[in-house]
């Protein structure tokens, strides 16, 4: 549904993308991250035929997305990093709007506004973040479309609305859809991808199933002892103490089962995970390319 080979485009010497490829297919999510300024957006340009190339091609089903950029914006749902509706305009206005521009569904719009309600009376300029936001989600999914492209999607959302918005991207994908999703939002990421990659300096750096992604990212665990006597008796077997508390990071089940038989022979009082393992597993990435 999209596809992206070899793309090349050069600011100068060092800014720019180099030899991007990669697919997303119909029914997947493909999670595309990295710091600010690695080369997401100007990837997503691409797709939308806001630049063009030095060399390489994207395409939207077949359609090239600069020569065939109006065929590609008719099968294409874009949600842009950056939010610039008219700041006169109500909510209201611009949900018209786009009714005008594109082929959209009443049941759906109505679907939409109940999901992520806000104000269409006020106007733009008026908006918290999270509000254009929303307005932004709306517009974007009000087109029925085969492929999707999400720049940053829950920026300025409260948790219940990024829950909410998980939960849609969930069901395109069970329809059929094909979504590239630009985020920073790592658990997101971990609900919703079936496939990530990173880029760093405009280059891939690395291309995985989000399942093997998960199954070699780094476990972090903090086990909380009765005293800090305990606690350092632990830490001389295992991982790193902080007054009461021990902490481990494991890559595989082995390890995992290993800490499990370790612990069983001590009088633990707490253990928790933690939750940023994928955001960790990325970061080790990013560092080694430095």
């Amino acid at each position: 549904m999209i596809q992206i080979e070899k793309l090349t485009k050069r600011f100068d010497q060092t800014h720019g993308i180099f030899d991007v490829s990669f697919r997303v297919e119909p029914g997947t999510v493909f999670g595309f991250i990295g710091p600010n300024g690695a080369g997401k957006s100007t990837t997503i340009r691409h797709l939308m035929g806001l630049l063009h190339a030095d060399s390489g091609k994207a395409t939207v089903m077949g359609h090239d997305c600069w020569k065939e950029t109006e065929t590609v914006k008719a099968l294409v749902g874009y949600l842009p990093g950056e939010i610039n509706y008219p700041q006169d305009m109500t909510g209201e206005e611009v949900i018209r709007l786009t009714r005008r521009l594109h082929v959209t569904s009443a049941e759906r719009e109505r679907q939409l506004l109940d999901v992520f309600a806000f104000d269409t009376g006020l106007k733009v300029r008026k908006m918290s973040k999270g509000m254009k936001q929303k307005l932004a989600i709306v517009t974007c999914f009000m087109k029925d479309v085969p492929v999707y492209v999400l720049d940053e999607p829950t920026s300025g959302l409260d948790p219940l609305m990024q829950v909410r918005l998980v939960d849609w991207v969930l069901a395109e994908k069970a329809a059929g859809k094909a979504i590239l999703m630009s985020s920073h939002h790592f658990p997101e990421m971990e609900k919703t991808c079936d496939r990530a990659a990173l880029i760093r300096d405009g280059r891939m750096i690395i291309e995985e199933e989000m399942a093997e992604l998960k199954r070699r990212s780094k476990k972090t665990y903090r086990i909380g002892m009765k005293d800090e006597t305990a606690a350092i008796k632990l830490s001389e077997q295992i991982g790193t103490r902080e007054q009461t508390f021990v902490t481990v990071s494991l890559s595989t089940s082995e390890e995992l089962n290993g800490l499990i038989e370790l612990l069983a022979r001590h009088d633990i009082a707490s253990l928790t995970s933690g939750t940023d393992e994928l955001e960790h597993m990325f970061m080790q990435y990013y560092g080694e390319a430095t």
